[in-house]
């Protein structure tokens, strides 16, 4: 059975005061789980970081983004907008969980080279993004709007809003859409036709609406970012005070 230290015991064995074991917690250098109102940190965790190894677990994105905050936002404006969100990076490679996936996606990403496709489309709606919210359309034909994420360093990733059609779609080149899905990713026509009509289609007024939300979320995810770049750094000033003590 694992075991686990205490924030105290942590304090003695690193010589190090409170506040630094929290930083160290909140910029991923350690790894803990909270028990009530108290973190343990796992030995196995606490060995590592003495021999210097990386976390594994943790990406750079993790260090950008606070994924938990970010994933409720996203979460959020997708239980009221009703359209699947997502965030990716400047790579354009996904940083939360989809929010509201819808079925027809999920059908061609349950297999292998659905999911790439999907993954590599990711890459080109981000590279596509300008400083203003932008229709674009995936591999699998349906829409998104998409909403950099920018601060002072400068371009950290990209806000997705889609899996509608912005318009009614012409069934002839949709028919002709399937089918090539269908061949190239393995799947069933008649499963793919069925969950396609799941697919909502955007009426005016919901477009003139949609077209705003993207640059919302993205501004208040930023909002999250900048307050825990702020908090991180009072962290850093009142550790280098108590040090200095």
């Amino acid at each position: 059975m694992e075991n686990y230290l205490t924030t105290k015991q942590l304090q003695d064995l690193f010589k190090v005061d409170r506040i630094t074991v929290y930083r160290m917690l909140q910029d991923g250098r350690l790894k803990g789980v909270k028990i009530g109102n108290q973190w343990r940190f796992p030995q196995t965790e606490v060995e590592r970081f003495l021999s210097g190894e990386p976390v594994h677990s943790e990406s750079d994105e993790t260090a950008t983004f606070p994924i938990q905050c970010v994933q409720a936002i996203q979460d959020l404006f997708s239980s009221v907008s009703k359209i699947s969100g997502l965030l990716v990076n400047n790579q354009g490679e996904a940083v939360t969980d989809v929010s509201q996936p819808g079925r027809f996606c999920q059908l061609i990403q349950s297999s292998e080279t659905g999911k790439n496709a999907c993954l590599e489309s990711w890459k080109q709606l981000a590279s596509q993004t300008g400083e203003k919210p932008k229709k674009l359309t995936c591999h699998a034909g349906l829409n998104y709007l998409s909403s950099k994420i920018s601060n002072q360093n400068g371009m950290q990733g990209v806000f997705m809003a889609g899996e509608f059609y912005w318009d009614q779609p012409d069934h002839e080149e949709s028919d002709l859409r399937y089918r090539r899905l269908t061949e190239i990713h393995n799947l069933k026509l008649e499963e793919l036709i069925e969950e396609s009509r799941n697919i909502p289609v955007l009426t005016k007024e919901q477009q003139t609406h949609l077209s705003q939300q993207p640059a919302a979320a993205a501004r208040a995810i930023l909002s999250i970012m900048n307050e825990r770049d702020g908090f991180l750094a009072r962290m850093q000033k009142i550790a280098n005070l108590t040090q200095n003590l």
